[in-house]
C-alpha cells in the first residue's frame, strides 16, 4: 500500500498528467518528484564534504610550508623585497600553484556553504516518498537508500511561511483521516492511496485558521483584562498571555532569539498600556 498524503497546494502545472502515464521505475518516480516541489529531497553528503575540505586544506598547508622554506633559503633580499624583480622560478611556480589551489578551495567552500544553507527536508515528505517506494517497488532499494540518511537530507524547494505550512499539513491530515479528500482531488494519479491535492481549499482554510489564532491571541487577553478589575490578576493574565504568545510563535515559525524578544516585548507593552489605561478609568 503506497500511502502518500501530501498537501500539494503548490503542485506544478503538470499535475494534469497522471503519474500512471509514465512507465514504472525512474520515469514514474521522477514524475512524482516533479509533481510536488518539496519532494526535491537529496543528500548533502556532509562527511564526504568535510573529508574533501580537509584534504584541500592540508594541501594548502603543505604549499604554505614549502613557500616559507623557500623564503628562508633565499639568498637575494631583492627578490623578497620587490616581487617585480623576483626571478626565483621555484617560488614563482609555487605561488602559481597556491593560487590555483586557493581558487579551488574557495569555490568548494562556497558551494558547501550554499548547500548547508538549504532547509532540512520535512519528515512528512521523506516518509511519503518512502511509503510510495515501498508500495510500488519500482526503484531498487540500494538507489533509494539515500532517503534513510535523515540528518543529511535537504529540500531544494524554497521555504515558505512555516506557520501556514504547518497549518496546511494539519488540515490536510484531518481531511484525509475523515475521508473528505475523494478521488476527484487526486489529479496526479489514479491510485486512491496517492493524495496530491491541487485545489485551494486547504490553503484558504489554513489562512482563515491562522487569522483566527492571531485575532484570538491579540484580543482575548484584552477582553479578559476588561472583565477583571484586580490589578494583580491582570498582571498574571498579561504574563500568561505573553508566554503563550511566544510559545506559539516559536513553534509555528523559525524565529530567532532577538525576534522573539522584540515580539514578546511589543506584545507585553501593548497589554500593559491597555491595563494601565483601563485601571485609571476604573479608579
Amino acid at each position: 500500500m503506497n500511502l502518500l498524503p501530501t498537501r500539494a497546494t503548490s503542485a506544478s502545472s503538470n499535475s494534469k498528467i497522471k503519474l500512471d502515464d509514465f512507465k514504472p521505475g525512474y520515469p514514474r518516480f521522477t514524475a512524482l518528484l516533479s509533481a510536488y516541489e518539496p519532494y526535491f529531497i537529496f543528500r548533502r553528503f556532509d562527511r564526504l564534504r568535510a573529508r574533501i575540505i580537509l584534504r584541500k586544506q592540508d594541501k594548502l598547508s603543505i604549499l604554505e610550508q614549502r613557500l616559507n622554506e623557500l623564503d628562508q633559503q633565499e639568498t637575494s633580499l631583492l627578490f623578497l623585497g620587490k616581487s617585480r624583480c623576483d626571478n626565483n622560478p621555484d617560488r614563482l611556480g609555487l605561488l602559481s600553484e597556491i593560487e590555483n589551489c586557493l581558487g579551488d578551495y574557495d569555490q568548494f567552500i562556497e558551494r558547501t556553504s550554499r548547500t548547508l544553507s538549504y532547509g532540512r527536508a520535512q519528515k512528512r515528505d521523506k516518509e511519503s516518498l518512502l511509503n510510495w517506494l515501498s508500495g510500488t517497488g519500482s526503484i531498487a532499494r540500494d538507489e533509494t537508500a539515500y532517503l534513510t540518511h535523515s540528518q543529511e537530507l535537504v529540500s531544494l524547494a524554497p521555504t515558505g511561511d512555516t506557520a501556514l505550512s504547518q497549518l496546511e499539513t494539519w488540515i490536510e491530515d484531518k481531511l484525509i483521516y475523515f475521508g473528505f479528500l475523494q478521488s476527484r482531488f487526486h489529479a496526479s494519479s489514479t491510485d486512491k492511496h496517492v493524495f496530491i491535492y491541487s485545489g485551494t481549499f486547504i490553503k484558504q482554510s489554513a489562512k482563515a485558521l491562522l487569522l483566527f489564532l492571531i485575532t484570538l491571541l491579540l484580543m482575548m487577553p484584552i477582553i479578559v483584562c476588561n472583565i477583571v478589575s484586580t490589578i494583580s490578576v491582570r498582571i498574571v493574565i498579561v504574563m500568561a498571555s505573553t508566554i503563550t504568545y511566544l510559545l506559539i510563535l516559536s513553534t509555528l515559525t523559525r524565529s530567532r532569539t532577538m525576534e522573539l524578544i522584540l515580539a514578546g516585548a511589543t506584545y507585553a507593552t501593548v497589554l500593559i498600556v491597555f491595563v494601565s489605561g483601563t485601571s485609571g478609568i476604573i479608579d
